[in-house]
This record gives C-alpha cells, structure tokens and sequence, in this order.
C-alpha cells in the first residue's frame, strides 16, 4: 500500500514537474520549407492564386480548417490567415526567380505553441514537425502538377487558307503580357452574358486580336472578342464596340497547351512563311483564337489556342529580258540596205 501511494507521489511529482518545464518552455516558433519549382515564377504565381486550383494545393484538404484572409503581392508572395484547432496562423508563401527560369518557392509560418503543441514537440509531434510536413506535400504537388503541365504541349503549323468576312464583338485592353489571362477571365463572361441575354447568335470560338504589340515595354494593345453570324451595332457610350475583318489569307498554327508556348508558335510560324514565300499583310494585325482556355479547361496542358496571321503570298516580278545587238549582223543589213538604193 506503501509502494503504490509512494509511486502515485512520484507520478504526481513527476507530472508537476513536467507541467512546469512545458509551460515555461519557449512555445514562440518560425517554420520555412524551402523548394525550386521547376517553372518561372509568373506561372507559378498564377496557379496558386488560382481558387479553383486550391483544393488540389491544399496540404489540410478535408480537415476542420479556415482560411479567413487573403492577401497578394503579384507575381511575389501570397499571405493566408488559416485557424487550426481554434488557433490562428500567419501562411506566407514567397516566390523568387532563379537564373535559370526556374521559381524558388519557400512557404513559412510564425505563431506561439499551445500547451498541447508544447508537450508534443518534445516527442517530436508539435506544430514545427506538422507545418513542415504540409508544407513539403503542398510544395511538392506544386512542382510535380507544373512541371508535367509545362511539358505537356503540342505545336503544329496548319499551313495557309483563306478567311470569309468576321463580325465580332469586342472590349479593348491595354495590359502587360502576364495580364493578358486575366483579362481574359474578366472580360469573356461579360461578353457571353450580354449575347446571352439579347439572343445572340455566335460564329465560332472567341478569339483576341492583337493591335499593337511593344515587347520592350512590356506594353500590349488588344482585345477579348467574339464572332458573330451578323454585324451588330452597339452603344457609343459601351466599352463593349463591334468590329470587322474583311477576307483575307492567313497563316496559321495550332498550340495545345500553357499560354508559354506561344512565343515558340510564333516563330515556327514566322519560318513556315519565309520557307512557303508568304508576306504579312494588315488588314488585321495578330489573332488568337482560344477555343478551350482557362474558363472551360482546368488543365493548362489541354488549353487550345489557333494562331492566326493575315498573309498573302509573294509576288515575284520577272524582269524583262535585255536583247544583246548583234554588230555583225547589223553591218550586214546595213549593206544591203545600201546596195538596193543604189
């Protein structure tokens, strides 16, 4: 009876003085996991700013957790205020270019311990080890889901026809390049909506049309558009504005994959028409067309995009042969000549 009220005194002691050491340990903490992500940084950023890409990300998907704030700096870092287990932590996740066109991603929370998170640290299970454990899974889907995104694609030059008259409707924007997809997500439904509601009819898939392009300033002139069957007119007063483009040839590749892959399109279309003697005309500058983007497709690998550019084929003017004279010959005619005069 001794040994086991001595023993329940000892427990007692021990559990007293375990108490104390948890509750007057350090429970501040700063957690970082650090990865390269194997794509540049505007698609990274634009994937995980991405709301319908987050369930996927989400490294506590289908636990009792909260996200109550959101905070973006573009193309640089996403802040995230999450609750878990009824406390509040600060999610920051920063993106860094490399040399080599890849993104260092390093995602970090800071936050004081729980008593609870306390005691498990000390058997390695508090809140560094499962922070650092999501962070990795979260990262590396990242990683793995971009870099088979960015390696999936298909370009194919599909030769030169030719293209009847198009009326279309259309929202002018000016933008950098790495605007462009979310203009594209703003403005498409808009348009949808407005031939929706006044019946409409559409001639094909939407499509941007290109006016001026200035890589240097990374300034683009253009516009989100859709074909229609008729012309129609519009209020002056709109920002949406009919427009038309007259027949016309044209050059033309397909690109089945992210928007990165265009640049590439470009100039094997560019050396397809050196090669087939074809010459750019401006009856209309660039188009494409998006036949399945980022609002009908989650996927980027299987966005379709059908480069258009207004084209018409060489004309090679003969010159005119130069007859050499023949000064013999004209000697000779010559004497002739005389000869029956006389």
């Amino acid at each position: 009876m001794k040994i086991a009220k001595y023993l329940f005194l000892l427990l007692l002691l021990f559990s007293a003085t375990v108490s104390v050491f948890v509750a007057t340990k350090d429970g501040s903490y700063t957690i970082k996991k650090e990865k390269t992500i194997n794509v540049p940084r505007e698609i990274v950023y634009k994937y995980i700013t991405d709301k319908k890409n987050w369930d996927s990300i989400n490294p506590w998907q289908g636990e009792n957790v909260i996200f109550t704030k959101s905070e973006l700096v573009p193309n640089e870092s996403i802040s995230q205020n999450i609750v878990l287990n009824q406390t509040t932590n600060q999610l920051q996740l920063e993106l860094k270019d490399t040399l080599k066109n890849k993104t260092i991603a390093t995602w970090s929370t800071s936050g004081t311990q729980t008593f609870k998170d306390k005691l498990f640290s000390i058997i390695g299970r508090g809140s560094k080890n499962d922070f650092e454990d999501r962070f990795e899974k979260g990262l590396s889907f990242i990683n793995k889901t971009l870099t088979r995104e960015i390696n999936t694609f298909d370009i194919k030059v599909n030769g030169f026809a030719k293209r009847d008259t198009i009326f279309y409707i259309q929202i002018p924007v000016v933008s950098s390049k790495e605007q462009i997809p979310y203009y594209i997500k703003k403005n498409l439904p808009k348009l949808q909506q407005i031939l929706t509601s006044t019946e409409t009819p559409t001639n094909g898939d939407p499509f941007i049309i290109y006016h001026a392009k200035d890589s240097v300033a990374n300034k683009f002139k253009y516009s989100i558009a859709i074909p229609l069957k008729k012309k129609i007119y519009t209020s002056p007063d709109s920002d949406i504005i009919n427009g038309q483009i007259n027949p016309t040839g044209y050059a033309k590749v397909i690109v089945k994959g992210n928007y990165i892959h265009l640049k590439d399109a470009y100039q094997k279309l560019a050396t397809y028409m050196r090669e087939n003697k074809l010459q750019r005309t401006y009856r209309f500058k660039e188009i494409e067309i998006i036949s399945k983007n980022s609002l009908t497709e989650k996927s980027a690998s299987n966005w379709k995009t059908e480069i258009n550019i207004a084209a018409r084929p060489i004309k090679i003017v003969e010159k005119p042969k130069v007859i050499k004279k023949d000064s013999t010959n004209t000697t000779v005619t010559k004497a002739v000549e005389t000869k029956k005069t006389v």
